[in-house]
């Protein structure tokens, strides 16, 4: 091998090294090896030769300043590390993997997108990011609760430099770049934990129809993070607020949360965990609520993973969930709205206060609020449908216990049967039919 063929550090256009098809392990295996042989570094074709080339000294010697980052955090911190080498044209990227060139993610923000790295190493020369030569690392952790960390490495006697900038990126990351503060966001079901933007719809309370203690309640726990948060706090009362709506399916659980936290994104970050999730990233759902505060946590069906231990029901979803509401994994100004089809399912633990600290219940409509949900639905319908058809005497052919959902049914039968010719007589026959309610099933079937 001539000179000529020498991979220079940080140079993006050198050819690809003999061991590049090789497992890991026998790579780094016949480096190690020729490092013995040869008396010197392999190279910057690996993770290891591109610090020693840039910093001068094998890496066993340096100093490593690392943090750990949720994901939150490596959105934002990868975004200040890409500012770097936009502002510093001597920085020289290399890998963090061997075999593997540095590599970024995009990200989409309601149509805005930030291009952040999500494995690279930088070579920052002294005088540019630090008084110092540096290399900083943003690395994936493929296996570990948090998605990424990251890694300052110096020289020995340049490690208060190093642990200075790891400080300074950190700082600038929550002070500069916090891209999904703000937000609706959906939790992702796997470890590492993402959280990816996502809408609530369109929805406001007038389009529920609730008894108006319901909202009362809903408004004071609410208050703990808006009106009387400064209060609270100066209290030492807390600001953390849990509420649990509990009720049959279709009486407007999912809806009601939803327009809660519909009215607090913008001044709250809103992240909705359905339970596929919240039964395996909880703990890492509410570490997020650190750089994301203040915080709505709409934690749908938890009867689904919150069971009761007396039934037998086991797993670490429900010490995951208690250990996050006794302040065992610290935050604070969270606001969690969480439902419930079967209260009796669910653990004694997870209801008594300072975990709950409101229990709501709603109850199917009456025949009164029946007929105000039927005319909503009429109204949105075709124009002065609600003023032809007699709402309160179709409420008053339902049977009892009639949701809400059941209500919306009863309308879409009639149109599916009738179109936009919707009249008192036909909702009556559509009600005194019966198929808009599920009949259970029976009997088997191959």
């Amino acid at each position: 091998m001539s000179s000529d063929d020498v991979p220079v550090p940080g140079d993006r256009s050198a050819g690809r090294s003999p061991l590049d098809g090789e497992p890991p392990m026998v790579r780094r295996a016949l480096q190690v090896l020729g490092e013995l042989l040869t008396g010197s570094p392999s190279g910057s074709g690996t993770a290891a030769g591109f610090v020693e080339g840039h910093l001068g000294q094998p890496h066993t010697s340096l100093v490593l300043e690392r943090v750990d980052l949720t994901h939150t955090q490596s959105v934002s911190v990868g975004a200040v590390v890409a500012d770097l080498v936009t502002a510093h044209p001597t920085a020289v990227l290399g890998p963090v993997e061997d075999g593997e060139a540095p590599t970024w993610t995009r990200i989409d923000l309601d149509g805005e997108h930030v291009s952040v790295p999500t494995s690279a190493a930088v070579w920052l020369p002294a005088g540019t990011a630090a008084p110092v030569d540096v290399v900083l690392q943003v690395a994936r952790n493929e296996f570990a609760p948090d998605p990424a960390s990251l890694r300052v490495l110096a020289r020995p006697g340049d490690h208060a430099a190093a642990r200075a900038l790891l400080d300074e990126v950190l700082a600038t990351a929550r002070r500069d770049k916090g891209f999904f503060r703000g937000r609706v966001l959906h939790a992702g079901s796997r470890l590492p934990l993402e959280l990816q933007p996502t809408t609530l719809g369109p929805g406001g309370r007038a389009d529920l129809v609730l008894p108006d203690a319901v909202w009362a309640e809903l408004d004071a726990s609410t208050s703990a993070l808006t009106t009387r948060a400064q209060v609270l706090r100066e209290a030492g009362l807390g600001t953390n607020r849990g509420v649990l709506l509990a009720g049959p399916p279709g009486v407007g659980k999912s809806a009601l949360s939803r327009v809660v936290a519909r009215e607090m994104a913008g001044d709250f970050t809103v992240i909705v965990v359905d339970a596929a999730a919240a039964s395996s990233v909880l703990r890492q759902v509410y570490r997020e609520t650190a750089d994301l505060g203040p915080c709505v946590v709409v934690l749908e069906d938890v009867d689904l993973y919150l069971g009761d231990r007396r039934a037998g029901a086991r797993g670490t979803a429900l010490a995951d969930f208690l250990a996050v509401l006794d302040g065992t994994e610290p935050y604070e100004d969270v606001l969690t709205i969480a439902s419930t089809n079967d209260p009796g399912a669910l653990d004694a633990a997870v209801t008594r206060a300072a975990r709950f600290d409101s229990v709501i219940t709603l109850e199917p409509p009456d025949a009164a609020a029946s007929a105000r949900i039927l005319r909503g639905y009429l109204t949105r319908l075709e124009e002065g449908a609600a003023e032809q058809v007699d709402a309160v005497a179709v409420a008053a052919a339902l049977p009892s216990g009639v949701t809400g959902a059941d209500l919306r049914e009863v309308v879409r039968r009639a149109v599916l049967e009738h179109g936009r010719e919707v009249s008192t007589e036909r909702l009556l026959r559509v009600v005194a039919d019966g198929r808009w309610r599920a009949e259970p099933l029976t009997g088997s079937y191959l």
